[in-house]
């Protein structure tokens, strides 16, 4: 974190992607040492590790590239693949909720709405030090209000309606839905090639 000429410029917290690094690294080395050593035939083990290394470098650059930069105009989020640019004079009030999801670690999350309470722009910030969504939040000088607990998606989008999306207040129906079009497809290529 640091200013610039009296623009917040927020980066990931190095600890963070110093632990995704490492836990990275490790389930790497450990999955082609299994495949190495075990049964498996030895040809996956540049696959996977490849497909690891690919993962592992789409991470290191997220986490070098990510920035949440607060000037006296704009609000400005840079991810790996895209930039959000939204005007800082349209932020009326912030929503602040520790969402918790399936297989995820619980992290902050700030939702920056506009004078109509519609959704102006969404902060993830569970890759940042809490203390510098604080000074996110007191920077930019508006109402905060939010859950004083960890919520999922369906307790927040009951207080906060339009905040999340259908898909997130439905990740098991999500998952459900894509097991059975992968086992349907499965099984249609299984058929087809019996009857071949």
């Amino acid at each position: 974190m640091r200013d610039i000429q009296g623009d917040l410029v927020l980066r990931p917290d190095a600890r963070k992607g110093a632990a995704f690094l490492i836990a990275a690294l490790v389930a790497t080395v450990a999955i082609v040492a299994a495949i190495l050593v075990g049964d498996a035939p030895t040809v996956f083990a540049p696959i996977v590790g490849a497909v690891f290394a690919v993962l592992i470098a789409l991470g290191s650059c997220a986490f070098f590239r990510a920035r949440i930069v607060l000037t006296a105009h704009e609000i400005v989020l840079r991810g790996i693949f895209f930039q959000q640019r939204r005007s800082r004079s349209r932020a009326a009030e912030v929503v602040r909720a520790t969402l918790v999801a399936p297989r995820v670690s619980p992290g902050d999350t700030l939702f920056v709405l506009d004078a109509q309470r519609n959704l102006l722009i969404r902060v993830p910030g569970s890759g940042y030090a809490r203390e510098d969504i604080d000074r996110l939040v007191n920077a930019l000088g508006v109402p905060c209000s939010g859950p004083d607990h960890a919520v999922d998606a369906n307790e927040l989008a009951k207080t906060y309606p339009g905040l999340v999306s259908w898909v997130e207040r439905h990740p098991y129906r999500i998952a459900f839905a894509v097991a059975g079009v992968v086992v349907a497809a499965v099984m249609t290529l299984v058929l087809v090639s019996i009857s071949v």
